[in-house]
Formats: C-alpha cells, sequence, structure tokens
C-alpha cells in the first residue's frame, strides 16, 4: 500500500510538473510522450484518445497503454537503445541478436533488470517446429520441413530459423519479418544452457552471449570488454578513469613501460588505465570467439612445430605479446577491482572487490551504482530528445536512477523519464 502511494504521489507531481511550469497543453503533452516512448506521430484519433487521458491525470496508464499497445516501442525505441550497445562500432544500425533481444525481452518482462549483467537468461523466438508431422503449418513452408531447424510463429504468421551458435539468423530473420518483440508468446525468455554455451562455468548474462562475444572477444585480448562496458553503462571513457596512483602489478607483459623510448609516458599517463582495466580484464581471460561461435575455457594454438594442439583455459591471444617480460602473465580467470578506492571510488562499485570470471564480474557492476545514473541518464536523453544539461535536469536524472535501483524495472525508467519531459 505505501509503494502505491508513493507511486501516485510521484505521478501527481509529474502531472503539477507537465501542467504548470510547462507551455505545452494536454494535447501536445500527449503527442509528445506518444512520440517519444513509440518512435511514431499519434494520428487524430490516437492524439484525442491520450489527450482525454491527460487531462484525467491518468499519465502512467497512458504510456502504459501506449508501451504495450504500439509495436514501436520494442521494436523501434527499445532496439535502437540496445542495438549499439552490442557492437563495437556502437552503431543503432546493425540487426537484431541475442544480447539486444535479452535486454528488450528483460524491459519487456520487468525483470530486475540487473540480472543481464550475469543470470542464466536468454530470449529468443519461440513456435512450432516445422516437421513433416506438425499441423497448422502453411504450404509455403513445406521445403523447411525436412529439416527440421525453423519455427512456425502461428500469432504473426512467420517463420524464423532456430538459434544457432554460430549465426545470428534467427534473430535477423525475425527482424526481416517484423516480428513484435513486445509478443511474449513468440519471443520468451530462455536459459543459455546448450544455445550459446555447453559449459555452465561460462554463462554471464550478456557477456556470454553470442553477439557480445562476436564485438568483444573476436581478436584482441579481451580488453575492450570493460573499456566497452564503461562507455556502454558507466557512461565513461577510459580516459577518465585514468588515475595513476594505482599500483601497476596487475599489468600485463603486452604493454610496453617505455613506449616510445621513453618510461614518463608509461608512468604518468598509459598506467592510468592499464592498472585498474587489467586489473579487471582477468575475468573475461577464458572467453575467444573463433568460427562464428563464442569459445570458453576450450582453446587451440599452434605449437613449435606449427601443429594445431589443445591448450588450457586461458585463451592463448591474452598472453601473446610479451613486450615486457615482467609484466603480469595471466595463469586464471582471476579479477581484482583496484579503482575502487582513490579517485574512481566515486563509481560505488559493487561490494565484492574481486573475483574469478564473469558471472562474477557481472554480480559486481550489477550491484554498481553508476551503472544506475549511467543508464538514467542515456534514458532521460532517448525520451526528451536532449542530453541533461541544467540543474534540474541532472536532479532528474539522479532521481530516475534511485527509482531504477530500487525496483530495476527498465520499462518503468522510460516511462518516469518520458512523463517528466512531456510538458517540454
Amino acid at each position: 500500500m505505501g509503494v502505491k502511494k508513493g507511486r501516485k504521489k510521484y505521478l501527481a507531481s509529474l502531472l503539477i510538473l507537465a501542467t504548470s511550469s510547462a507551455v505545452a497543453g494536454p494535447r501536445d503533452q500527449a503527442k509528445k510522450l506518444y512520440s517519444s516512448l513509440t518512435g511514431n506521430t499519434a494520428n487524430k484519433a490516437t492524439a484525442d484518445k491520450y489527450e482525454a487521458m491527460v487531462v484525467s491525470g491518468e499519465l502512467d496508464a497512458a504510456a502504459r497503454d501506449m508501451v504495450e499497445g504500439n509495436l514501436g516501442f520494442y521494436n523501434v525505441t527499445l532496439k535502437n537503445f540496445f542495438t549499439p550497445m552490442s557492437n563495437e562500432d556502437g552503431t543503432q544500425f546493425a540487426p537484431l541478436n541475442d544480447m539486444t533481444a535479452t535486454l528488450i525481452g528483460a524491459t519487456r518482462d520487468e525483470i530486475n533488470f540487473f540480472r543481464v549483467f550475469w543470470d542464466n537468461i536468454l530470449y529468443q523466438f519461440d513456435g512450432t517446429l516445422i516437421t513433416n508431422t506438425a499441423t497448422g503449418i502453411p504450404s509455403r513452408y513445406n521445403s523447411r520441413k525436412a529439416t527440421n531447424d525453423w519455427f512456425y510463429l502461428s500469432e504473426v504468421d512467420t517463420a524464423v530459423p532456430l538459434y544457432n551458435r554460430t549465426k545470428n539468423t534467427m534473430y535477423e530473420e525475425a527482424e526481416k519479418q517484423n516480428v513484435p518483440l513486445g509478443n511474449r508468446t513468440h519471443l520468451k525468455m530462455s536459459q543459455q544452457n546448450t544455445y550459446t554455451t555447453r559449459d555452465q562455468a561460462a554463462i554471464a548474462g550478456i557477456f556470454s552471449t553470442r553477439a557480445f562475444a562476436k564485438a568483444y572477444y573476436d581478436a584482441g585480448t579481451n580488453r575492450s570488454v570493460f573499456s566497452n562496458f564503461a562507455k556502454n553503462f558507466l557512461c565513461l571513457e577510459m580516459e577518465e578513469l585514468n588515475d595513476t596512483t594505482i599500483p601497476d602489478y596487475r599489468v600485463t607483459r603486452d604493454v610496453d613501460r617505455a613506449p616510445g623510448g621513453k618510461t614518463e609516458t608509461y608512468k604518468t599517463f598509459c598506467v592510468g588505465c592499464h592498472a585498474g582495466q587489467d586489473g579487471l580484464r582477468g575475468a573475461f581471460a577464458y572467453y575467444d570467439y573463433a568460427k562464428g561461435a563464442m569459445r570458453y575455457a576450450d582453446h587451440e594454438d599452434l605449437d613449435e612445430n606449427g601443429n594445431i594442439v589443445s591448450v588450457g583455459p586461458v585463451s592463448p591471444k591474452i598472453n601473446r605479446n610479451n613486450i615486457f617480460p615482467g609484466g603480469k602473465i595471466t595463469t586464471s580467470d582471476m579479477w581484482l577491482n583496484l579503482w575502487n578506492e582513490g579517485q574512481n571510488a566515486y563509481i560505488g562499485w559493487g561490494p565484492v572487490t574481486s573475483g574469478n570470471g564473469a558471472k562474477s564480474i557481472g554480480k559486481m557492476f550489477s550491484e554498481t551504482k553508476q551503472v544506475r545514473k549511467c543508464l538514467a541518464q542515456q534514458v532521460f536523453t532517448k525520451m526528451c530528445f536532449r542530453a541533461p544539461a541544467s540543474e534540474a535536469d541532472k536532479v532528474s536524472v539522479s532521481e530516475l536512477a534511485d527509482k531504477f535501483d530500487k525496483d530495476g524495472n527498465m520499462k518503468n525508467l522510460f516511462i518516469n523519464a518520458a512523463l517528466i519531459c512531456i510538458g517540454e
């Protein structure tokens, strides 16, 4: 009862803000809310409907009706919001994939969103397997019956391939066919077991999806995992995390201690990022991406005779470049957060400061305060069509982050942000 009263009070304050301090009238507010949430323009009938709800104070109900009754919120707004996080180029023009679908599904189903950083969840499409004995399958899919690798989605009368560890075809075909991502019958939560990986130890939310592996485990030394996490979920570039006071005993041997022949460059700049980043990187040491699929703790390398041999759980690329022999050699997936003290303590990291593997570091990320603030800031920008700049904006983002911290509900975050800005 107390939570409901608190939410009603919050919504009432939003209505006062929207009607008294803003210049937009109820119709413009309704149209703005509809546009920000769905990415579409309201026609006359739609504008009439939601104007009446705004006038009567049914702001939250109007927003939820827009979200659930329109294809745009899930297929456009959320897809464009999450897709840049799933590729290294940061573009929203990439195809739907398992990471993006999982983030959208977690938002749609209003589960605790912070589970996406560590839990055994995966959203994929489901339907009737197209076989020779299946009933109710349209004849246009007869060619699929012999292969047993397509689902028929009856509610939307289309078909998609089954999940494939080496291909993104399920998600690309679903997007091509404009399958509604709000459809709970056909886009369902499942577990990652047997899909993205067969190794239970590898499962770590979005960090063990195929799309994430393709973007961040391919080539390199897996440092891009944290740098892109920082950009997407902490709203910080590596330069902003630079702290040269952190001890460098976790910096690995592929980092030159005298770039350009100058040790000063390493001591005054390079170490500031690498000391902390390399402390965290160990969590992803067992991951790689090869032949279209994520690989975990089962790697191959060449011996001195050029023969392909099986090697230990650490991906060979992690230790391959021996530029400074005195640097750390990675032998396990142990990680250590050295940024929980000093200038980066303000980030409010999760309380556990060390562990093994992506799941444990994902749990630490899931409890980090800056994740709430960053997502609130990004959602505010998306819903309000501008970055928060004024002091009032910053207060709004802080309030949004606090609410998000309490309920873990990403859908509420979008709705609350959209309601803040409807009067502009």
